[in-house]
C-alpha cells in the first residue's frame, strides 16, 4: 500500500490508535521534520553544497583561484606552448558533529490533546536543531570573510541608504574577477525592518499592486539580491548584515551514520521514534543532524559595517 505525502494529520479515535500508529511509522515522522525544517535552515541556503565526510572528515581547498599561475602567451609556429600550473588553496580539514536531543510525549498527554502534544514536540525539536546549525553557520562564514563594506549611514539614520550599501558591498565582489556574482544579503530581523521601511528603498518598489511594501511588510528582492532575514541572536556579535554569492560560498559537510533505525537523509534532520525504554508510559521523539559548515571562497562574501 502506498504512503500519502504530505501525511495525513492522524485523527483522535477511541484509542487514540491513529496517532500510536503515526509515531510507529519512522517515514511519516521523518517526513513530517523535513516539512517543518526545510524551509527554516539558513545554512542550507547559504552553503548550498553538500560533502559527505570519508572516515569522519572532510579534506578541503579554501580560497582557490580560478586562474592558472601564469598568463597565456603568444605561441609561434613551431614553439612549445608554455606550461601553467592550476594551483590548489591552502588545504583545511573539518568534522562533521552530531547534534541532537530526545523529546518526551507522555501518553496521558496525548490522550488528553490528541495530537497537539506530538506537533508541539515535533515543532520544538526542529527548531532546536535549525537554531544550533545555523548559528554555527552564521558564525563560521563571519569569522572566515574578512572584506568589510562601511556602510552609508546607520540604517536607523535619515541619511541611511541600504541599496547603496548593498550595491557597493556586491560591486566588491564582483571587481575581484574571480567568476563570483552577488546574489544574496543576509541581515538581521531589525536591519530588514530598516530596510523595508527606508523611503529610498520602497521609492524604487512596485505601487500599482496589492502585494506592495506597505501591504505586505516585505522586500524580497534588492539591488538583484534575495534578501534574507535571520534572528540577531543567530548572528555573531558585531555582524548584523552580509553580502554574498551563496552558489560559491561553501558547503555542509555531513556524516552519514549508518544507524538502521533512523529516518530522513543523512545530509539532514534525521528521527527515531520509539517507545520510551523506561517504561514511563510515553514516547522519545529523538532527532539529529551529523553536521559542519565549511566556507570555501571567503572571499565571495562582504560584511556591511556600521549598518
Amino acid at each position: 500500500m502506498g504512503i500519502t505525502y504530505p501525511p495525513i494529520a492522524p485523527t483522535l479515535s477511541g484509542d487514540i490508535i491513529s496517532i500510536n500508529q503515526f509515531l510507529n511509522s519512522p517515514t511519516r515522522v521523518a517526513r513530517r521534520l523535513r516539512t517543518l525544517t526545510d524551509q527554516k535552515f539558513i545554512a542550507d541556503v547559504l552553503l548550498t553544497g553538500r560533502i559527505q565526510a570519508s572516515g569522519g572528515a572532510i579534506a578541503y581547498q579554501q580560497a582557490e583561484s580560478i586562474y592558472a599561475d601564469r598568463d597565456a602567451d603568444i605561441v609561434t609556429a613551431g614553439a612549445e606552448y608554455p606550461r601553467g600550473l592550476a594551483g590548489t588553496g591552502p588545504s583545511q580539514l573539518a568534522t562533521p558533529s552530531k547534534y541532537g536531543q530526545d523529546i518526551p510525549i507522555t501518553d496521558e498527554s496525548i490522550g488528553r490533546q490528541g495530537i497537539d502534544p506530538v506537533n508541539r514536540a515535533l515543532l520544538k525539536a526542529s527548531n532546536r536543531v535549525v537554531k544550533v546549525v545555523d548559528t554555527l553557520a552564521l558564525a563560521a562564514i563571519a569569522s572566515a570573510v574578512t572584506q568589510t563594506q562601511a556602510a552609508t549611514a546607520a540604517w536607523n539614520t535619515t541619511n541611511a541608504d541600504p541599496l547603496t550599501d548593498a550595491l557597493l558591498a556586491a560591486a566588491q565582489i564582483d571587481d575581484l574577477a574571480d567568476g563570483f556574482s552577488a546574489d544574496t544579503i543576509v541581515v538581521t530581523a531589525t536591519l530588514y525592518a530598516r530596510l523595508v521601511g527606508n523611503q529610498k528603498v520602497i521609492a524604487g518598489l512596485a505601487r500599482e499592486s496589492t502585494s506592495s511594501v506597505t501591504s505586505t511588510g516585505e522586500v524580497q528582492r534588492i539591488a538583484g539580491l534575495v534578501v534574507r532575514q535571520v534572528p540577531a541572536a543567530r548572528m555573531p556579535s558585531g555582524v548584523t548584515a552580509m553580502v554574498m554569492d551563496s552558489t560559491q560560498l561553501g558547503a555542509l559537510g555531513y556524516e552519514a551514520i549508518p544507524s538502521p533505525e533512523y529516518s530522513g537523509d543523512p545530509d539532514g534532520v534525521q528521527s527515531w521514534t520509539r517507545r520510551d525504554p523506561d517504561a514511563r508510559d510515553a514516547w522519545l521523539v529523538r532527532v539529529r543532524r551529523a553536521v559542519v559548515p565549511i566556507v570555501q571562497e571567503p572571499s565571495c562574501c562582504v560584511k556591511i559595517t556600521g549598518a
